[in-house]
């Protein structure tokens, strides 16, 4: 027994000492009635396999009882009073939902008398709009167990974001994933860290529209998991993954076909009992590692690929306890640890081996503590610590080097690398990309006779994201660009590259243009610091039996320093959430609900915070080289001809003929005002119903509009900063904030789902949706940016063409998920079949250039330079209408085939799944180029015959000309590959089609 109390005594010190709270709970309430009136005094007990003990309360005048800061699962309800039949539910507690258990007691003898039913589906209790995944159907479907892949199974939601997954309409790096209550998105581009093992996750909900005040820091959605705590019963599992890239079908362009070789995924999860209702634990591990062939980029078309052999491991281990200081006080604390390696890691699509990421590695790690306490029956307490670190070891070259030995060289034409690797995680300290956030929320239940039920919650939660990096291009900080065009444009003498016969890599510059360009970093990071700090209330007011109202506001403090230390933001804002449910029947059957909802996010970390810093980001200066050609030479060789003429001239402090430029980054960047949060606004109308005990329906028009947006000007009355390293002006670029673009989204969510004699689940949803606007305001490999506004260089970009609204890159009109799953049980063990449909209309693009010329020489009615140091020398133009065109359609039947067979308290299990059963193989991307062909023929405003044979509709004038001005009419031409999906899919990963037909298999066993 000593020992017993000095494990509890030990697990509580080590919690406590850090503060509390999260999104890890869910909420049960209820009305207790006799014959229809409210029914005080009846006694309310739950239990549940996930919670530690029971809670018991006793309802008030008005018959209410509530029950806050639960977890997930389901729920035996009790409820009786003496002298009355008792009755009992059982009861799906859904994450961060509230259900609802209510009965009609009634006057009975026979008091041992129990009554068994279901409650109603709790996504009909709440205004928010979101959808909730078990485990347990995650590991029946055919679909892949990431994290993102549940969550792209939820309405609302699409992978088709420049980043990544977005959520109802909003940025892909804009909305927020909590593991535990803690966030865990990447500080760069947003998206979920995969820091957990699959088989440890218990339940996730996806929250796109009327979100509660409690949640804030995003403009798209929320997206909150738990994982699994233990139990009084000793539970585990383990699982073989296994994969071969010859189980995914040859796509559409006959790529070569991998070697077969089967590829394992180890997973162990287990769980238990250390003191029984009073510290239950958690454990988890994952193991990875894989040698796969590569191959180097080809020299020419008929050239045979080169391979070589890249390897990447990864562990995860995860660790939980969730203990009772007393029956009231719930303590928890999760540890999460990645190990991810990799040899011979590619930046880019190298051409040699000297031009690889010997080794790489991530390490990432998390932890948080979580403290729940009943303080009265009627006040809860709840709190969280978490944080996150993580880093790059070991980035690119593994030390600095000389420029003849550490510079990357990119060979223009074949888009790849040779020479030495890019990038330098050794040449400084490790980046890190960390976060820490932590919460208190206290929860008041309020029941009076006039004016119905409250559940109020109030709190503090505070934020921080965390970036330091010095962001080396190279060893030496040097990069050369080599082309396969001389300085006026026409094609080199000798190819730039080709391979030796021994198969090495030889360079040529005869004929080509070589630009050397040096990447010094003139200031190192001290790191950023972005931090929120929030203040909310929110009132779940059940004015009615029929009448819900949700009334929440949020406080919103943001600030933030730069990689310089310079102060960037210091902005507020207040953010106003209402809803109401209203039971239009009085049964459940039909309920309409309706909110507004105002969201705003954090500031913008990377590319947005850090716009105006030089420090970790590197400067340049570049040179055309004007050295003697060589002919056939290696990397080495080159290198030493070509910086033994640059340290001739004078090397990085050369200003002669040959320089062509350079800059300090951050020096021509200032902030107009510091940074506000972007924000948005939104308003819902719905309606939803019940379908006997066990299905619903729900559908919720969701209408958002976008503002705030992050925005960069360059004007003439900005004028000019000196650049000391370039040694000339530079026009000076203004960042700030300004509504000049549109973003908005509008659609349709349906969703349902239906559970038939407890071994048929059906589900689906359907979501119809626009998203439109002007601003793609992020990228896919560098997350949020600034965008350049329509007052940026305006006497250069003010016509229609340049930049109209229209439907963005990540619109998605049609998404529909439908699954189907089926127990089937036998005397030879449990067969559960499944089946998940997927369609996905096709994404939008644009008939346009970037790359229209606007200097004179070019285009005769373009402006003259009004005065700019350097005005831009192209332009976007859109020939088209913005996303007038689209992809076509995806869809695809996934099926699935799960066996159980329990032996004794042992289950074998074997997962087998049919991916794209079809093998359809549709495009995804293509190729979208649009060249520029020069005419000369006048502006005369009568009818122009198109050169080259080209039809009319390709034939514009580059820039609106006033009248009688002469001017050069352009012609635009589609590229030789436009339309083209060109990249071929590897083993089963994506290219630029669907993945087709693909088999994947698992087995294990639990107990």
């Amino acid at each position: 027994m000593k020992f017993n109390r000095s494990i509890v005594v030990i697990a509580a010190i080590m919690l406590v000492s850090l503060p509390a709270f999260a999104q890890t709970t869910g909420a049960l309430t209820g009305n207790v009635t006799q014959g229809g009136s409210p029914l005080p005094g009846a006694t309310v007990t739950i239990s549940s396999p996930s919670m530690l003990g029971v809670r018991s309360d006793v309802t008030d005048s008005n018959g209410s009882y509530n029950f806050g800061a639960i977890p997930p699962g389901s729920y035996t309800v009790r409820i009786g009073l003496e002298g009355m039949q008792p009755v009992t539910q059982t009861v799906q507690v859904g994450l961060t939902s509230r259900a609802r258990a209510d009965a009609d007691l009634k006057v009975s003898a026979i008091t041992e008398a129990i009554t068994v039913t279901a409650g109603a589906p709790a996504v009909l209790e709440t205004t928010e709009v979101q959808t909730n995944f078990s485990a347990k159907l995650i590991e029946n479907l055919p679909i892949g167990r990431t994290l993102l892949d549940t969550v792209n199974l939820a309405p609302g939601v699409t992978s088709t974001g420049v980043g990544g997954t977005t959520i109802s309409g909003g940025y892909s790096y804009d909305s927020t994933y909590y593991v535990d209550g803690a966030v865990v998105n990447e500080v760069l581009r947003g998206q979920p860290q995969s820091l957990f093992i699959e088989d440890a996750l218990q339940e996730t909900t996806v929250q796109t529209g009327s979100i509660s005040a409690e949640y804030g820091r995003f403009t798209g959605g929320v997206v909150t998991s738990i994982s699994k705590s233990g139990g009084n019963e000793f539970t585990g599992s383990i699982r073989d993954s296994i994969n071969n890239p010859r189980w995914t079908s040859q796509g559409v362009l006959e790529e070569p076909r991998p070697d077969a070789e089967l590829l394992n995924v180890y997973e162990a999860t287990v769980g238990g009992r250390i003191i029984r209702d009073r510290l239950w634990f958690f454990g988890a591990g994952r193991d990875f590692s894989r040698a796969t062939q590569a191959f180097f980029a080809k020299t020419t078309p008929a050239e045979t690929p080169v391979p070589y052999e890249r390897s990447s491991e990864e562990r995860r281990l995860e660790g939980k306890l969730t203990g009772q200081i007393t029956s009231r006080h719930t303590l928890t604390g999760t540890y999460f640890d990645i190990k991810a390696t990799e040899l011979n890691r590619a930046h880019g699509t190298p051409l040699e081996a000297s031009a690889l990421d010997v080794s790489f590695g991530a390490p990432n790690t998390f932890y948080s503590a979580n403290y729940s306490g009943v303080i009265t029956n009627n006040f809860l307490l709840e709190g969280l610590y978490a944080r996150q670190d993580f880093s790059f070891l070991g980035s690119g070259a593994d030390a600095p080097a000389p420029p003849e030995r550490g510079t990357n060289i990119f060979v223009g034409g074949l888009g790849a690398w040779a020479g030495f690797p890019t990038f330098c995680g050794s040449c400084s300290f490790p980046e890190e990309r960390d976060n820490t956030n932590s919460k208190i929320k206290g929860s008041y239940f309020l029941s009076t006779s006039r004016a119905g039920s409250h559940n109020f919650t109030a709190g503090f939660e505070n934020y921080n994201d965390y970036l330091k990096s010095d962001n080396h291009q190279s060893a030496s900080d040097f990069t050369l660009g080599l082309y396969s065009f001389d300085l006026l444009g026409a094609a080199g003498t000798v190819p730039p590259a080709k391979r030796g016969p021994n198969g090495e890599l030889l360079l040529s510059t005869r004929g080509s243009s070589v630009i050397i360009i040096y990447f010094p970093i003139l200031k190192s990071s001290q790191g950023n610091d972005f931090n929120t700090q929030s203040f909310f209330i929110n009132d779940k007011w059940d004015v009615t039996n029929r009448l819900n109202v949700n009334l929440g506001v949020r406080y919103d403090k943001n600030q933030g320093e730069n990689q310089a230390g310079d102060p960037v933001a210091d902005d507020s804002a207040i953010s106003p959430r209402v809803g109401l449910t209203y039971d239009l029947t009085g049964n459940g059957r039909l309920r309409l609900n309706a909110s507004y909802g105002r969201y705003v996010s954090k500031i913008a970390n990377g590319n947005v915070g850090d716009s105006t810093s030089g420090a970790g980001s590197p400067s340049f200066l570049y040179w055309l080289y004007g050295g003697p050609d060589v002919t056939n030479v290696t990397s080495n060789q080159l290198l030493d001809t070509i910086f033994g003429w640059l340290r001739s001239v004078g090397y990085i402090d050369y200003r002669g003929p040959f320089f062509a430029g350079g800059g300090t980054t951050g020096i021509s960047t200032r902030l107009e005002n510091k940074l506000e949060s972007p924000g948005v606004n939104e308003f819902t109308v719905g309606a939803g119903s019940q379908i006997g005990t066990n299905g619903f329906i729900r559908a919720d028009y969701i209408d958002r509009k976008w503002d705030n947006f992050y925005t960069r000007t360059t004007s003439l009355a900005n004028g000019t900063v000196f650049d000391p390293l370039a040694k000339r002006n530079l026009d000076l670029a203004l960042v700030g904030n300004s509504d000049d673009f549109e973003r908005t989204y509008r659609a349709i969510l349906l969703q349902g789902a239906y559970r038939l004699f407890n071994r048929v689940n059906l589900g689906a949803n359907y979501t119809y949706s626009k998203l439109e606007g002007n601003i793609t305001g992020e990228s896919g490999g560098g997350g949020p940016f600034v965008e350049a506004g329509p007052d940026s260089f305006r006497e250069y970009t003010n016509f229609a063409q340049n930049n109209p609204s229209g439907l963005l890159s990540a619109d998605q009109t049609s998404k529909a998920r439908a699954w189907a799953s089926i127990d089937v049980p036998t005397f030879v063990g449990l067969f559960n079949f499944s089946v998940l449909q997927r369609f996905d209309s096709g994404t939008p693009y644009s008939l346009s250039t970037f790359s229209l010329p606007t200097n004179r020489g070019a285009c005769e009615a373009c402006p003259a330079n009004p005065g700019y140091v350097s005005p831009p020398r192209t332009v976007s133009y859109f020939f088209s209408k913005r996303g007038e065109f689209r992809l076509d359609d995806i869809s695809a039947t996934d099926v699935s085939l799960n066996y159980e067979l329990p032996i004794n308290r042992l289950r074998i299990f074997a997962q087998g799944e049919l991916i794209n059963a079809f093998n359809r193989q549709t495009a995804t991307s293509i190729n979208t180029t649009v060249n520029i062909v020069r005419s000369f023929a006048p502006m005369t405003g009568r009818a122009v015959e198109c050169p080259q044979g080209l039809p009319s509709a390709q034939c514009l004038t580059m820039f609106p000309a006033p009248a009688g001005v002469t001017g050069q009419l352009g012609i635009y031409q589609k590229g030789a590959d436009f339309g083209k999906a060109l990249n071929a899919t590897t083993g089963n990963v994506n290219g630029s089609f669907q993945l087709p037909r693909t088999y994947r298999f698992s087995v294990g066993l639990r107990f």
